[in-house]
This record gives structure tokens, sequence and C-alpha cells, in this order.
């Protein structure tokens, strides 16, 4: 205790001298060193030649003054005053730069530092005078939107310890060779993530001539095989990240020879390997296989990690250091050992999605205190715990779909204290009631999906979520009012319950809206108009009544009313070129004409009407129509019905319609789907290139008035039919069959991708509502896309 004021003393001491001191201190005014003339003319000649347009606070702004080495982003030695450092990283997320990149930087000669990340320079070249910087030491890249060939004279940089490529994914940056990073012998780390790599055969080659390199990222860079050498030189290998490649690998035994390792990352390739059991783990940090095919018991690996000994640690006692591990998405199997509470620094646990099994108990968990990411989702898990456990950890995302954690619902969630806690507990064996302590959970999560369980119970008058939340909690016994007061959120799925009474909810803003089947009864409130954001919104299957509401059709992308009890006109509301894409109505009883309006809406991809009272013919204005028409009403079908160019599926069956089928139908060169059948059409059905494809005979059925292939009947003057397959043109009518479909098919299903892929909210909210209505669908094409964004989402899993 006695020695504590000399220390303190001694500190203080330090202070001053390191304060004082002009050899330790940055301070120009001390020491009266200056930026050098002929490098601050270079600096300004560089900036000139950009062409670039920023604000004042942009770093370039501060280039003014005779001392570069106050300008910001510049660093100077303390003592010679030469610029050793040039850092404009980030600072031009909104400047544009028409210019090039000038080689009067080459009179920094003693540049050591470059950092141009995040700068835009709009798909121009990498200059090849870079590789001039003899004595570079770190040179960064990253997220510069640089085009074309990296030039081999970067190879020349030998002093280089960090070298940073990496690029967003859409990147036009690649690579010949390689050849060139076996001369960087000091380089310590490399990244170079969207680079296109997948001309280089050799790829492996000269990286391994790097003994040095500590940190190698070769995400996203179309690599599709890990090439065999005889010798791996990454002994100093640390950080291994070959993720979100096509990667074919049936062996991952050349892991044994990258003893140092702390994180690796082959995440979403197409590894069909079994665990590797020479992988040694003692010193991994993070661990990411997932998204491949490999297979294999994952017990032995778990296992032999809580056997570390403390000799193989590099500086931890005895708890194994492993922080991050993710198998999800695979088809591992075997069951979970109990040791693995004994990796006690996890942060970050995910499994799902395998071929997993057995019970976790709470000795899995016991010693797990930093757990707080827990994904076990799609596997065959029990969980036994007790009804009273109190867990170690603090979860913020929890997903145990399709686990057996019922019949009580868990009564461990309410110890979670997280400000933004996610949880997937659907179809999860989970009945009987909901416990009052969740709802005052509820303010925490921003993410809950509940749904396909056998919960009980009402829902508050007033649900808190996070803002934003999305709350699936849909198929479950949940009866009563609908909640009247919902804070803002993304998704609000109360479908298939026992709700009853009016809808009255009181809702600022939500993106997916759906009530689906219940016992819904009253009007729709002209109030849903009123919700910010709204894009799906489906009140089908209930007992709603009374007239549509006007506004209603200038809002949502997707709007399902069907099986109710609505009656009047459909109103002539819907606004001009609107983006509504999906606009069911069936089975109501809606009567009058259909309203031109309609045809102004020129994203429509389904339209189905059908079980109404709609009579009239169609209206000219439906002739924008990309999509489907199905079922209205009665009258005549439109001579012009051929201007409809990139219809896909139309159904006018089981209705009142006659007269003949106008000729001009076989303009439609993209339908793949037709259904004409129980009308009252006449006349000879019409031939042409796309009404080739159509050889079965029930689309036309019903139509006792009809004559022509591929009826049976032959109109008056013909002699009888011969049908396809009978002779040789059934090779022909296949060939032209698959002709016919195809534009159909390849259009029709990127229309769907475009708008799943390029914005986010639908792919998270609509792929829910798609899987239920997709049976519907004449083709296959919506159901293989929204599987592929389901299964790219990867919500709570």
């Amino acid at each position: 205790m006695a020695r504590k004021p000399s220390v303190q003393l001694a500190k203080w001491l330090l202070f001053v001298w390191l304060a004082t001191n002009p050899l330790c201190s940055a301070s120009k005014k001390n020491n009266g060193v200056v930026c050098n003339a002929t490098e601050r003319q270079a600096l300004l000649k560089f900036k000139l030649a950009l062409q670039a347009s920023f604000s004042s606070d942009n770093p370039l702004f501060s280039w003014v003054g005779d001392d570069c080495c106050r300008w910001i982003g510049v660093g100077c030695d303390s003592e010679t005053g030469h610029v050793i450092k040039l850092d404009l990283s980030g600072a031009y997320p909104n400047m544009s730069v028409s210019g090039k990149m000038d080689p009067s930087l080459l009179k920094l000669k003693h540049l050591s530092h470059l950092d141009l990340s995040g700068f835009f320079f709009g798909d121009k070249l990498i200059p090849n005078f870079f590789g001039s910087f003899m004595k570079l030491r770190y040179l960064n890249l990253s997220y510069t939107y640089f085009a074309g060939t990296i030039p081999h004279q970067l190879g020349n940089i030998s002093s280089l310890h960090y070298l940073d490529f990496k690029q967003d994914r859409d990147s036009l940056l690649k690579v010949d060779n390689l050849q060139w990073l076996s001369h960087l012998s000091s380089l310590e780390y490399l990244d170079m993530g969207s680079v296109n790599l997948s001309m280089v055969a050799d790829w492996l080659q000269p990286i391994n001539m790097i003994p040095s390199l500590s940190v190698l990222r070769l995400s996203s860079c179309g690599l599709r095989n890990f090439p065999t050498l005889p010798h791996l030189n990454f002994t100093s290998l640390t950080i291994l990240d070959l993720s979100s490649n096509a990667i074919t690998s049936k062996s991952l035994d050349w892991l044994s020879n990258l003893p140092n390792l702390e994180s690796l990352d082959l995440s979403h390739n197409r590894l069909e390997a079994p665990f590797p059991s020479s992988l040694r783990g003692c010193n991994l940090l993070k661990l990411d296989f997932s998204w491949n095919n490999m297979t294999g018991e994952v017990n032995r690996f778990l296992e032999s990690l809580t056997r570390c000994s403390a000799s193989n640690l590099k500086k931890h006692e005895s708890s194994v250091f492993m922080r991050e591990l993710d198998l999800s998405y695979n088809n591992f199997s075997g069951t979970i050992p109990e040791s693995l509470g004994q990796l006690t620094e996890l942060v970050h646990l995910r499994m799902s999605h395998n071929s997993l099994e057995g019970t976790i108990s709470e000795a899995h968990f016991a010693n797990l205190t930093r757990l707080e990411t827990l994904y076990m989702s799609e596997n065959s898990f029990v969980f036994n715990v007790g009804h009273h456990w109190i867990p170690p950890f603090q979860l913020k995302y929890v997903g145990l779909r399709s686990c057996q954690i019922g019949p009580p619902f868990p009564t461990w969630l309410q110890f979670m204290k997280k400000d933004r806690l996610e949880i997937d507990f659907s179809q999860s064996q989970i009945s009987g009631f909901m416990p009052d302590w969740f709802w005052n959970l509820s303010s925490q999560i921003s993410y809950v999906d509940i749904s396909q369980n056998l919960i009980y119970g009402k829902i508050p008058s007033s649900l808190n979520f996070v803002p934003r939340a999305m709350i699936d909690f849909s198929s479950n016994r949940f009866e009563g009012s609908l909640p009247q007061n919902v804070s803002d959120a993304s998704i609000l799925d109360l479908s298939n319950n026992f709700f009853s009474g009016p809808i009255k909810m009181s809702i600022m803003s939500v993106q997916y809206l759906s009530l689906l089947n219940n016992s819904l009864s009253g009007s729709i409130p002209s109030s849903i108009c009123s919700i910010h954001d709204l894009s799906v919104l489906d009140l089908s299957k209930n007992n709603l009544t009374g007239q549509i509401p006007l506004c209603l059709f200038s809002l949502p992308y997707v709007l399902d009313l069907s099986y109710n009890n609505l009656n009047g006109l459909i109103p002539n509301s819907f606004g001009p070129n609107g983006g509504l894409i999906w606009l069911q109505l069936s089975h109501n009883n809606l009567s009058g004409l259909l309203p031109p309006s309609i045809g102004t809406q020129s994203a429509l991809l389904a339209l189905d009407l059908s079980g109404n009272r709609l009579s009239g013919i169609i209206p000219s204005s439906f002739y924008k129509f990309t999509s489907m028409i199905s079922r209205a009403g009665i009258g005549k079908i439109p001579e012009n019905i051929g201007n409809l160019q990139q219809l896909e599926s139309l159904d006018l069956s089981q209705n009142h319609l006659s007269g003949a089928i106008p000729s001009s139908i076989s303009a439609l060169t993209f339908l793949s789907s037709l259904n004409l059948a129980n009308n009252n059409l006449s006349g000879r059905i019409p031939s042409g290139s796309q009404l080739q494809t159509f050889i079965d005979p029930s689309i036309y059925a019903g139509n006792y008035g009809l004559c022509g292939l591929p009826l049976p009947k032959p109109c008056v003057g013909e002699a009888p039919h011969t049908f396809f397959g009978e002779d040789e043109q059934d090779g022909t009518e296949h060939l032209w069959f698959y002709v016919g479909v195809t534009p159909g098919f390849v259009v029709g299903f990127w229309v769907v991708c475009g708008i799943l892929i390029f914005n986010k909210p639908w792919r998270i909210a609509y792929y829910r509502f798609f899987d239920r209505l997709s049976e519907r669908l004449d083709g296959f094409y919506v159901k293989l896309v929204v599987k592929v964004v389901k299964k790219n989402e990867g919500l709570a899993t």
C-alpha cells in the first residue's frame, strides 16, 4: 500500500515528459516543420484532376493554405514534413468524380499509407502507376468502384503489409492471374472480396508463397474449387474467409495445415464434405460452415473442442474461446453433447436446418453466460428444461421453429432483458394460454413468430412492440376482439385465428396486414386507408359486409377481400398507373359493371373477380394488363384482346360470354395459360403460332357452339380430325409447346423476381402471403421464387 504514491508520481512525471518533449509531440508549432512545397503542389494537382464536386464537409474542401500537413486526410512526418499518409476514406458518399487519378501523387515519395476506401471512381481503371509507390505499406481501395483488371504492377510494392480491394457484389473488378501477389513477401492482410477470380485456375499457388499472410478474405470471388497443393504454407494464417463462392470440395483435410486459425468462414458454398475430423478447433474464435451440403456428426467436433488442453490454448487458461459457431443449413446429424456448456465464451450459436436430434437440457446451457444468439430451428430437438428454470444468458435472437419446446409456453423467455428481442417459436408444439407476462415483454420485441401452434387467449386492447416490429400470431386459437391500438409495425399477421367482431384497429403504419380466415364482421372501416406504408392487405375469408371503401384501391400492392359478403359496385377509384399487382375480390356479392379504372393498373399480375354478380363486357382499358384476367361477367371477348401483348394467363371460364373467340388472341405471344371453358362461345377456334401450344380440349369444353382443333368436333366442310400424338406431328407439336411456353415463363419469372429481389421489405413480408396464394396461380414460377426468397432471407432461423 505504501508504494501507491510513488507509482502515481511516476505516472504523472511520465505524462508531463511526453507532453513537453518535442521529439514526442506532433505539434508543428513546437518543431516548426511544414509540408514540402513540391508535395503540396502534387496534392493540389491530384485534387484538380479529379474534377470532383463536393460540399464544405468534405476533406478536400480543407485543402487550402500553404501547410498541407494541416489539411484533413493528410499526414506528415513530424521531423521532415514529408507526406507519409493520405487517408480519404469514406468521405465521398455524395461526391461525383468525373476526372481521373493524376500521377502527380508519385511525387509523394515517402507515402506509406494510402486509403481511398469509399471513394466513388465510377468504374474507372486502377492506375498502373500505383505500382510505383515503393514505400507503401498500406493500400486500401475497398468500395472504390474501380473496374477492369487489377494491374500486375502492384506486385512491385514489396513493402506492402495491407492490401484491400473489397467491393460490392456487383463489382466489375477482376483478375486474370495472381502471380504478382507472390512478390508481396511482407503482406499480412489481403481482402479481395467480390473481385472476380473465376478465370484464375491456380489462385491458391501464388497466395501460398506469402508466408507472412495472417488474414485472407476471398468472399464472393467466383471460386469453384480449392486447388490441391503438396504443401500449404499458411502457418501464420489466423483468418480465412472463402464464403459465398461455388467451391465444391468433397474433402476439407487441408484444414489440418492451418494450426493457428482463429476464424474460418466457408459459408454459402457447395461443399459436400463430411465434417473435418482433422480440424484443430482449440484456437478457433469463429467457425462458419453454413449454407452448404456438408454431412457427418457434429457431436464429435463439439466434444473435441471441450477437450482442448490448456497447453494448446494461446492465451486462455482453461476455457475454450469459441465465440461464434454456425453450422446451419447443412445435412449434419447426431446429437448435441452436454459439454456444449463448457464453451463459456460462446456468443452466437446457429445450428438450424440440419438433421440433428436429441434432448436439450439445462446442462447444455449451464455456463453459456455470454450467449446472445440461439438458432436451432428445423431440427428434431426436444427442449427439456424446468418450468422455473432461469437461463444464465440474455438472448437477443432465439429461433426454435419446429423444435418441441411445449406444451406450455416457455417461461424462461420472460428473463430475456434485451432491448430488441427476436423470437421464432413457430410450429413448436406449444399449447395452452398465452401468459400475461408475455405482453409486458412485448415492448422489447422487434420480431416474433409464434404461428402454427395451439395458443389460446385474448390479445390486449393495446399492442406495444418495438417500432417497425414483425409480428406473426397466425394459425393459433386466439379469440375475442382485435387489438384496438397497435404500435407501428412492418408485419402484423393475425390470420387463421378466431377473432370476432368489427375491425376497429388504430395503426399508424404497417406494410403487411393479414386478418385472413377469422370471424370478423361488419364493414371495412375507411380508417384503414390512413395506414401509412400499407402494401399488403388481406381480409379474406371473414364475414365482412357492406361496400368497399372508395379510398382502398389506391393504397396497397396486394389486396385480397375474397370470400366475404361484400356488396355493391366495385368503385371506379383505382389510382392512375398505380402499383397494384394482385387483386382478389372473388366470392362476394359484388354487382354492376367492371370499372374502367382497373385497366390503369399496368403492374397488375393477377385479378380474380369470380363468384360475383358482375355483368357487361370487359372494358377496353383492360387491354393494358400484363397478366391474369379471371372470370368476369357477361358479354363478349373484345376483338382487340390481342393488344394485351404481355398477357401471361387468361382465365374467362364459368361465365356467360358469347360470340366468337377473336382471332387476335393468337397474337398473345407470352400467353402460357388459357381457359375459356363453360361459356356460350361459338364458331371456329382460331389458329396461330401461340394457340398451337394449347392442345388440351378441356380449355374449350362447355362451349357447344365451338368447333375445330383441338376439339373433336369439326367445323362445317372440314374432314375428321387427326389428334396430336397419333402421327409424326407429335414431335413438332411438342416442340411448338416448349417454344411457346418458354418466353412467357421467363418474362413472368423475372417480373416477380425483380419485385422481390430489389425491395427488401417485400422479401420479408410477402413470402408468407404468396405461400398461401400460390396454389391459385396458373404456373409454378411464383412458388419457385417464393422458395428462393425464403431460403435466402433466413429470418429468425
